[in-house]
């Protein structure tokens, strides 16, 4: 039977293992403090612990190997991606981005995707398997060295969709959030998913700070069916109910992900369909161009001016739109683009 690592424990799981084995506070810190603000990455590196306790949780537990990392530099913008394999060989993708002022990183969920979505890599490997919270967290670790420093904004829009993972990656924001760990702020934290509608609720009812991305894609219910799967299983009428219980619940804005392909959703009709679809949610939309991926069908990615008159629609009526500048599309690393592929020699 293989033995759990021991840093898929948030505190307070620790703890309550910890007691059990007749352990008390001094030494929960100390083990904690060591796995998630030391990085030990093995029990004998766990310094100040006791060499007894260290041998027990040793008998019970494990600390995986650290996963191997592959790097690709972006020649257009600097944009870092990291490759991850972890110990049995599955594999997952990072991207650390750089703006102006900013640091943000982009870590995945999963190896591989479920959602099928046509239009993305990522959704044409299939799902490898959900990726634990140590793994999570290793991604988070490795983007933070790449960028020098603690990233100003952390984003679940990696590989995966999240909330058909939601129990490593709540774990995951707690780990993180921990003020005893690594102490990153949930409220710089945004999880975005595709629009699995219950976690969307189970969210709003939660007492997590973390802020929430919805991929609508497209405003027309039969195009979006052509686009991505999910939506057999969730309207877009269910998502954006979900997404008005998320902000009447939380007092948050929801940001909204629109693709666009050129031809396909980007005229003003489109616009106007957005608009009657989001004008009563408190949000932000977000416009972002197709990156073409090679394994992916044969969609055009839309053009800047009619973008831009589709920003303007949206604006004129009164909803904050933003058409995203994509980074790092040389190496493969922008949105839709991340398939954890290793770069060809």
């Amino acid at each position: 039977m293989t033995k759990q690592d021991i840093r898929d424990f948030t505190r307070q799981e620790l703890a309550g293992t910890l007691i059990s084995l007749g352990e008390k506070g001094s030494r929960i810190d100390k083990v904690f403090n060591c796995l998630y603000r030391k990085g030990a990455e093995s029990f004998e590196a766990m310094e100040g612990v006791q060499a007894e306790l260290k041998a027990k949780l040793a008998g019970l537990y494990s600390i995986a190997a650290a996963p191997a990392v592959e790097k690709r530099v972006s020649k257009l913008d600097g944009t870092i991606k990291l490759l991850f394999t972890f110990p049995d060989g599955a594999k997952a993708e990072s991207v650390v981005l750089f703006n102006k002022k900013t640091v943000s990183a982009c870590i995945s969920s999963q190896s591989g995707c479920a959602c099928g979505c046509t239009f993305c890599a990522t959704g044409g490997l299939g799902l490898k398997r959900d990726l634990r919270p140590h793994e999570i967290l290793a991604q988070f670790a490795a983007c933070r060295k790449e960028a020098g420093r603690a990233p100003d904004s952390l984003v679940f829009m990696g590989m995966g969709e999240p909330f058909m993972n939601w129990a490593n990656v709540k774990k995951s924001v707690l780990l993180l959030s921990d003020n005893k760990g690594v102490n990153f702020p949930q409220t710089k934290i945004t999880v975005s998913t595709v629009g699995v509608v219950p976690v969307i609720r189970e969210l709003a009812e939660s007492h997590l700070e973390i802020r929430l991305a919805v991929s609508l894609i497209t405003a027309d219910e039969k195009q979006r069916a052509e686009l991505t799967p999910m939506s057999k299983k969730y309207s877009l009428r269910e998502i954006i109910g979900a997404a008005r219980y998320y902000t009447d619940r939380t007092k948050k804005m929801v940001f909204f992900e629109y693709i666009l392909f050129d031809g396909l959703n980007d005229s003003p009709d489109d616009a106007r369909k957005l608009l009657a679809l989001v004008k009563d949610v408190p949000c932000k939309v977000n416009l972002i161009m197709y990156n073409p991926n090679p394994g992916g069908k044969a969609y055009t990615p839309g053009r800047f001016e009619k973008g831009k008159a589709f920003q303007d629609i949206m604006v004129e009526a009164g909803i904050r739109t933003h058409m995203r500048r994509e980074k790092g599309t040389d190496i493969a690393a922008a949105c839709g683009q991340l398939a954890a592929a290793p770069e060809a020699s």
